[in-house]
């Protein structure tokens, strides 16, 4: 709170107010010194006070007078390619956040590169935009979406406060490279035979992946090309942290080509990493408040994004995961999601098992009708209800799970299958 008592020696209220006012701008620079303050005065600003009587009538106070100048936002500059609807930006000490605000609430596309000195390229939806950066950033940015028309990429930097974001430049030129060099940072086992892999971009480029999107990782194995497709995962559950650009969850077949050479590869091995393909969309969550995830073994890795997206404190969704398996010791990340579940309490985990031995005291068999019921009410469009399905596993799975959700009602809007 603010003291007040060192301006009683100023005598009366219009001088007392004059004091606070300088004291407080002072102190919201020094506090505050990202604000981007003469943005948000210019959007306050009504016209300009004319003569001193305090008791003229409105009218005469206030004279016509121009609009107010435009906000020194970078929105306004005449190069903004149409995908976007404006630009804005602010900063801290310690990092810039660049905001884009988009004319359609869906991304194809989102690369973004730093391979010239100090300029920032994106491109996005088609087009390329650029900026000419006043110092170098640390690599790779952080990218979220706030909400369907809005992004966010945050740039850590170092060095004194920007005085201003330069206008952005839009080009015309061909799209980025379907595929990108990728290099192994680390390989971590999970249990028996899932493991997670690490990777970076060999170059100052980065693919945002939207929630639930995969990716198509190509090698020459053998002296033959050989492609897969995964869905990249968080570092762990119970943080958003990290320090790779890419982090995979394999689980490595005795006859599978790719997972059993990828999760064998050396640090600084390389592979390359095609764009993100995919259809799901949170926005289908936007009128639910509740989301059931089900899942069969390795079916858990678009859940593990989408359970971070939901728990976060600005959310209101309960998550409850039916996570499938054979025995105890192929349930990926137990532990983990035990402590997410005692620490959060919009989230529930229940385990089911197929084949569990005789110290097995939870749930046993596999997907049923009379389960899902157990969980999931009936839908009606009498009495719409707000849950959400997410499905993930093995095809039959998958194809035997959906069926069960038109059972009890479900349309192809209150579920989606990732397959």
């Amino acid at each position: 709170f603010f003291r007040a008592q060192g301006f009683i020696i100023f005598g009366g209220g219009e001088d007392k107010i004059i004091g606070y006012c300088i004291t407080l701008s002072f102190l919201l620079l020094q506090v505050h010194p990202w604000v981007n303050f003469e943005s948000l005065l210019a959007k306050c600003l009504v016209g300009r006070l004319v003569g001193g009587n305090d008791f003229l009538t409105p009218t005469a106070v206030f004279s016509p007078s121009p609009a107010p100048p435009p906000s020194p936002s970078i929105s306004s500059a005449p190069s903004l390619p149409p995908a976007l609807s404006k630009v804005d930006w602010y900063q801290q000490a310690s990092f810039v956040s660049v905001v884009l605000y988009l004319r359609e609430p869906e991304i194809e596309r989102l690369h973004l590169n730093c391979k010239c000195d100090k300029e920032l390229w994106l491109y996005i939806n088609g087009y390329w935009v650029g900026w000419k950066l006043a110092c170098d950033i640390q690599w790779p940015p952080q990218v979220s979406l706030p909400n369907p028309l809005k992004v966010e990429i945050r740039l850590n930097k170092e060095g004194p406060l920007w005085n201003d974001l330069p206008a952005c430049k839009s080009v015309v030129k061909p799209p980025p490279s379907k595929y990108s060099q990728v290099s192994v940072k680390s390989i971590q086992q999970v249990n028996y035979n899932v493991h997670t892999v690490e990777m970076s971009y060999v170059d100052k480029i980065m693919e945002f992946v939207p929630l639930g999107w995969h990716q198509t990782f190509k090698a020459n194995i053998k002296g033959s090309p050989v492609e897969r497709q995964y869905t990249p995962i968080t570092g762990s559950i119970l943080t958003q942290s990290s320090n790779c650009d890419i982090t995979l969850m394999v689980k490595a077949y005795p006859d599978g080509v790719f997972s059993s050479w990828l999760t064998t590869r050396k640090v600084n091995d390389v592979l390359s990493a095609g764009f993100p393909v995919g259809s799901f969309s949170t926005s289908s969550l936007s009128k639910s408040s509740h989301l059931v995830m089900i899942a069969a073994g390795t079916g858990i890795t678009p859940m593990l994004r989408l359970m971070s997206w939901t728990l976060q404190p600005s959310k209101k969704i309960a998550a409850k995961l039916l996570f499938f398996n054979k025995a105890e010791k192929d349930i990926i990340w137990k532990q983990q999601l035990s402590l997410l579940m005692s620490t959060n309490s919009r989230f529930t985990v229940e385990h089911i098992l197929s084949d569990a031995d005789s110290s097995w005291k939870g749930k046993r068999g596999w997907v049923t009708l009379q389960l899902l019921q157990e969980v999931l009410p009936d839908f009606s469009n009498s009495v719409p209800l707000p849950y959400f399905v997410c499905i993930c596993g093995p095809i039959a799975f998958t194809q035997l799970t959906e069926r069960y959700l038109n059972d009890m009602g479900y349309s192809s809007d209150h579920y989606f299958c990732f397959r």
